[in-house]
């Protein structure tokens, strides 16, 4: 057993060089095509608020009027689309970060446990049937879950690759596009969704605006995008660096920005209190009035 221990070392040494090299190496061809994303600049945030300096990142204000952190040098809109495209984000992007691909991610949802904790809070705010709408949907597992409880489910992904992926392997009508876009045939809902989604749309009032045309009166939305709602400093602490990344994230939230989202939405709070899977992946639970 002890010559065996010891052999053993060479090849975990081995392992973890692979593991560095793998990933410098699409770290090289990701940063390589990041550095091609065309950006604008600003120095407003959402709601019209001027920003002031943060500290702890260059590239973010905050903004005077409702405390959100705000990306000063956002990419263009028509960067989405290649940004998070199966090429650079599912692909050179999640190899970099160690992270599964496509193919992989739904198993990853389930063993992480953010799966199971989006379902239980859909069993808790939301009706047992109806339709649902998740924008971001990718990998599709969650749609997949809730089409077996009996919703009608629609899912909408910004490339045509990845949404093709998913109607191939779970069966799911996927629109494609940014959302929102007039064009793009969507239904009446009454469960809307967008885990991790908010932070990466260029504009939040005109996202939520259109999600509460969708709902169906008494509706819910669920969304989940970080959110500082912690004592730390810098705020959400170990967090930060990844939370704060100028390329994929427009908007960092406090709680008075998603209030004053949904005041000019036209939706209520339900919750700004439940528990994230984890830090950095905050929920806020509105509902669509009652006509």
């Amino acid at each position: 057993m002890t010559k065996f221990r010891h052999l053993s070392h060479p090849v975990i040494s081995a392992g973890v060089l692979w593991n560095i090299i793998r990933s410098s190496f699409y770290r090289f061809i990701s940063n390589r095509q990041l550095r091609k994303i065309q950006r604008v600049s600003t120095n407003n945030c959402w709601c019209g608020g001027t920003l002031n300096p943060f500290k702890w990142h260059s590239s973010y204000g905050i903004c005077s009027e409702c405390g959100c952190y705000v990306n000063k040098r956002p990419p263009r809109r028509e960067e989405f689309s290649r940004i998070y495209s199966s090429r650079l984000y599912w692909g050179s992007i999640a190899k970099m970060r160690g992270w599964p691909t496509l193919e992989h991610r739904a198993d990853l949802y389930s063993a992480d446990g953010r799966l199971r904790h989006w379902l239980d809070l859909i069993a808790k705010y939301c009706p047992q049937r109806g339709t649902a709408i998740e924008v971001g949907c990718a990998p599709g597992v969650l749609l997949a879950e809730l089409c077996k409880q009996g919703y009608s489910c629609v899912g909408v992904e910004v490339e045509e690759e990845v949404a093709a992926w998913m109607r191939t392997h779970f069966h799911l009508a996927i629109r494609t596009g940014p959302f929102p876009d007039t064009r793009m045939d969507l239904p009446r809902c009454d469960l809307f969704l967008a885990f991790d989604v908010l932070e990466h749309v260029p504009s939040p009032l005109e996202f939520l605006n259109a999600a509460a045309t969708l709902l169906n009166p008494s509706g819910i939305a669920i969304l989940q995008t970080p959110v500082d709602r912690y004592d730390y400093d810098p705020p959400l602490g170990k967090e930060v660096p990844v939370v704060f990344d100028d390329t994929e994230h427009l908007f960092v939230f406090v709680d008075r920005s998603i209030q004053e989202l949904a005041q000019r939405a036209g939706l209520q709070i339900v919750s700004l209190a439940e528990p994230p899977w984890r830090i950095g992946h905050e929920l806020s639970i509105l509902r669509k009035p009652d006509a």
